[in-house]
C-alpha cells in the first residue's frame, strides 16, 4: 500500500470518526460549559447598579436566579451541526446591553428595596403587589415617579417606596456568550485539531 493510500485511509478513518454524534455533542456540551463559566465568574461585567443591589441584596451580576446560566446548552441542528444557545429573550441585551424602554404604558415600573420580600408575598407581577398592599389594608398612591403605600389612615405614618417609575433603563453590556482563543484551543486540545 502506498503511502499516498496510507494517508487516505487515514483521512477517511478520521473523517467517519468525526461524523459520530458523540464527537459532536462532546463539543457542544464544552462550548456550553465554557459559556457558562463566564457568567459564574463574572469576570469584567460591570458591577451591579445601587438600584439593583438596593433590590436584591449584593451579588454577581447574571446570576441571582441562575435561570441564565442553567439555559445555556447544546442541542444537535442536523447531522453535522450542532447548536449552542439559550433559550431566555433577555440574554441578547444582558450579553450586548442597550437601553430598555416601556412596551406598554409610559414607564417601566422598577422594584425599590423591600419590594422583593413583597414579591414572594405576593406573586412578582406588579399588578399582583399592589393587589396585595391593598388587601392588607395599605393605601397605595403615585408620588412623582415613586409607586408608595403606607397603613390607611395613617397620614403621620411613613411611607414606603415600592416601585420607581422610569421612562428608560440602560442595562450594561455583560459579555458571556463568546468563545475565547484560549477556550477553542482547549477544544481543540480535547477533541483534537483535526475538528477545526
Amino acid at each position: 500500500m502506498s503511502n499516498f493510500n496510507r494517508v487516505q485511509e487515514t483521512l477517511d478513518r478520521l473523517g467517519e470518526n468525526l461524523k459520530t454524534a458523540a464527537k459532536k455533542a462532546k463539543l457542544g456540551v464544552m462550548a456550553a460549559d465554557m459559556i457558562r463559566d463566564h457568567i459564574y465568574k463574572g469576570e469584567g461585567f460591570a458591577p451591579l447598579s445601587a438600584a439593583t443591589r438596593a433590590y436584591r441584596g449584593d451579588g454577581q451580576p447574571l446570576r441571582d436566579t441562575t435561570a441564565l446560566l442553567n439555559s445555556i446548552t447544546s442541542e444537535q441542528v442536523n447531522d453535522t451541526t450542532y447548536s449552542v444557545g439559550t433559550t431566555k429573550i433577555y440574554a441578547p441585551i444582558q450579553n450586548n446591553g442597550g437601553v430598555i424602554r416601556a412596551k406598554k404604558g409610559k414607564y417601566l415600573w422598577i422594584p425599590a428595596a423591600g419590594t422583593r420580600q413583597l414579591q414572594r408575598r405576593y406573586g412578582y407581577s406588579v399588578t399582583q403587589v399592589l393587589t396585595g398592599l391593598k388587601g392588607e389594608g395599605y393605601s397605595v398612591y403615585r408620588a412623582g415617579r415613586t409607586v408608595c403605600y403606607r397603613k390607611k389612615g395613617g397620614k403621620k405614618t411613613a411611607s414606603k417606596v415600592v416601585f420607581y417609575l422610569k421612562e428608560s433603563v440602560e442595562i450594561p453590556a455583560r459579555k458571556f456568550f463568546y468563545l475565547s482563543d484560549e477556550e477553542i484551543n482547549q477544544l481543540k486540545e480535547e477533541l483534537g485539531n483535526e475538528l477545526f
